[in-house]
């Protein structure tokens, strides 16, 4: 027998190399688009799907979409102190220009997480991997309503402005 424990494999943790090499997938939702008959894809695919080509260009996705469907996500057993959090919701998402994506929902509930809600992507912090390095990538958040987006308070009197 020796002395040394037999090594654990990481099948469950994403490597430093794999984080590496889908980077741009993960921050800025590049997928590839087939130069041949213009289909995008995200994730990256190495070949097109409706063509069969193998002439793919990088191709940024919208950062815009609407809900399709979501739905909470399901939890066996909380892990100790972390009972009374909130459920978190996944979807799918149809970006603006029609791909489908699958991802996390933030500051939704399940009576507004509806489909037909506009989202929007933003950068969040995914997980910590076994070596503690954390990896970061999309979700997706309700779009701000253009109304709300302005700062509210009086609008000026347009007679105020020609007393001055």
């Amino acid at each position: 027998m020796s002395e040394f424990r037999e090594q654990v494999y990481r099948h469950a943790t994403y490597g430093a190399v794999k984080s590496w090499r889908e980077r741009r997938g993960r921050y800025r939702l590049e997928g590839s688009r087939c130069t041949g008959c213009g289909a995008a894809f995200f994730p990256r695919r190495v070949a097109c799907r409706e063509c069969h080509g193998r002439e793919l260009e990088p191709y940024e996705c919208s950062r815009t979409g609407t809900l399709v469907v979501a739905w909470p996500q399901v939890v066996l057993a909380r892990l100790l102190g972390y009972a009374d959090l909130p459920k978190r919701f996944v979807g799918v998402v149809r970006l603006d220009d029609g791909i489908h994506v699958e991802t996390e929902l933030l500051e939704v509930t399940r009576e507004t997480a509806k489909p037909g809600l506009r989202v929007e992507m933003v950068v969040r912090k995914l997980r910590r991997e076994s070596n503690g390095n954390e990896t970061y990538g999309y979700k997706f958040v309700p779009s701000v309503a253009v109304g709300e987006a302005e700062t509210e308070g009086p609008e000026p009197d347009a007679s105020s402005e020609e007393a001055t």
